[in-house]
């Protein structure tokens, strides 16, 4: 599935080189359908969630909710994602996958729209796999404890800001496409990868410790975020936000 798609990521490598890395990938919209899904915690009280997708548009947040709700568009009835949740013991287990035997012809019009809304007090260890396509992830009020990002191609914007009571530690992966991360200024924030890839690298406040960047409340901070960033073309701004 994630292979499939990966062929139309390709042919935006050769176009972002060309440009200032900001890459926008547009499915045109066809006949449109829409579901929508609601997962409750079942007794768990930590949770693994893994986002598996394509190619389209992506969007996570908090939500008013037990632990998920999720809002799909999609241009054919065959493209329902794959919601699955599983308890065990305290531990939740929850995918969302574009289904394995999808047909996407980028001859005709299609759209692919994912809108996953969070419970901000639900411990979460959150995967994003994302084939190609534009992901916005609002997870400024998530108690996210781990986070894993891997878009091949695309703009991605991860805003890790607000008030953090756990440690972080991440790897964010971008092969093409202008990733935007936002991370709050009284918390330690540590973020390897810097030197990696082709295009600007902004990171105002941030200061040089080996191979890292560091902001200035890291040493004595109480609360850590550790990340690993790494891009293959594109613009990468950091952001530190009060």
């Amino acid at each position: 599935m994630r292979t499939r798609f990966m062929i139309g990521a390709a042919v935006l490598v050769a176009m972002a080189v060309a440009v200032t890395g900001c890459v926008r990938v547009e499915l045109p919209r066809g006949t449109y359908a829409e579901s929508s899904e609601s997962v409750t915690l079942q007794g768990a009280t930590e949770v693994q969630a893994r986002i598996n997708m394509g190619a389209g548009q992506l969007d996570i947040g908090s939500a008013d909710t037990d632990l998920m709700k999720a809002d799909f568009g999609y241009s054919d009835a065959s493209w329902e994602p794959e919601v699955k949740y599983e308890v065990n013991g305290t531990k939740g287990d929850l995918s969302i996958n574009t289904p394995g035997k999808i047909r996407f012809d980028f001859g005709n019009e299609n759209t692919y729209d994912w809108s996953l809304g969070f419970s901000p007090s639900v411990p979460l260890d959150l995967t994003v796999y994302m084939g190609a396509g534009e992901a916005t992830l609002d997870l400024a009020g998530l108690d996210i404890r781990t986070l894993q990002v891997d878009v091949g191609a695309g703009d991605t914007t991860i805003d890790l800001s607000g008030d953090r009571l756990h440690n972080l530690t991440g790897a964010i992966d971008c092969g093409v496409g202008a990733m935007t991360l936002r991370v709050p200024e009284n918390v330690g924030v540590r973020i390897v990868g810097y030197r990696d890839g082709v295009g600007r690298y902004q990171a105002d406040g941030f200061m040089q410790d080996g191979d890292a960047l560091v902001n200035s409340a890291y040493e004595n901070a109480d609360v850590k975020l550790d990340l690993v960033l790494r891009r293959g073309v594109g613009e990468v701004v950091i952001e530190m936000v009060p």
